[in-house]
């Protein structure tokens, strides 16, 4: 575009020195002035599109910055917040564990009292067992007594001093009314420990031996259901048919209904 508009002041200097332009000189000039005119304008043009190119660029980039901003800081309350969280759990589990180191320490200083108590009362020679009760005398207190202990014992967790207990009341009170409770919780033990079989065994002496008591179709009912657990199915089965067959007015009877149908029991 320089060269064009040198050609032009050149072909204007001559006609000025000549004092006359002849009228191609004229249209010579004109044509060039509106090629240069033409080419200012394209370039102009490609200015405003690339000045809006560079604009658009810029608001995409800030636009860019503006989101990666927000999702660094959702980030980061995000982070917060799961830190406070575990920070919350950690507590907790604190907590937890001091709760549970407390109960250990009583349970152990529960059974070390009432192992002492147990063997001040035994007789000699009888130091793994519970202390025998003696006949019950008016209400039945020793008898009560040795059951309401191992009871206690089985609520804390402390199954092998509870299943003394209830061992040393079969063996002295094997027809006290309280003797299939003895039993049940005996076999209850066991499945507290999950030894199932053991547990299984101890129901079916609660039905042997006390047939009548309301512990019986409960005992058949936990025995069903460890040998569903152990996948036992037929065995399952012949326990709670025995609960609808013997015990039909059981609150037991339902639960053997529905798991004969849900296995399928004929």
């Amino acid at each position: 575009m320089n060269n064009e508009i040198g050609r032009l002041l050149l072909v204007l200097a001559l006609a000025g020195t000549s004092a006359c332009a002849t009228k191609k000189d004229v249209d010579r000039l004109e044509t060039g002035l509106a090629s240069v005119r033409g080419q200012q304008a394209a370039i102009e043009s490609r200015l405003e599109a690339l000045e809006s190119a560079v604009t658009a660029a810029l608001e995409e980039q800030r636009s860019l910055s503006l989101q990666t901003r927000g999702d660094i800081r959702q980030q980061l309350d995000d982070m917060e917040r799961q830190l406070v969280e575990i920070q919350e759990l950690l507590g907790q589990s604190q907590i937890v564990l001091q709760n549970l180191r407390t109960r250990i320490d009583q349970r152990q200083e529960s059974d070390a009292e009432f192992m002492e108590a147990v063997q001040d009362d035994e007789p000699s020679g009888a130091a793994d067992t519970l202390p025998a009760a003696g006949p019950p005398s008016g209400g039945g207190g020793g008898v009560r007594d040795l059951y309401a202990a191992a009871i206690e014992q089985f609520r804390r967790g402390a199954y092998n001093t509870a299943r003394a207990g209830f061992q040393e009341l079969l063996e002295t009170y094997p027809a006290d009314e309280l003797a299939p409770d003895a039993q049940y919780y005996l076999a209850e033990t066991y499945r507290e420990e999950e030894e199932a079989r053991r547990a299984i065994r101890e129901y079916r002496r609660v039905v042997e031996l006390y047939p009548n008591s309301r512990t019986a179709p409960t005992a058949l009912y936990k025995a069903g259901l460890l040998q569903v657990g152990q996948g036992n199915r037929d065995e399952a089965c012949q326990f709670f048919q025995r609960i609808l067959a013997g015990y039909p007015r059981s609150d037991e009877s339902r639960l053997a209904r529905d798991q004969v149908d849900r296995l399928g029991c004929r």
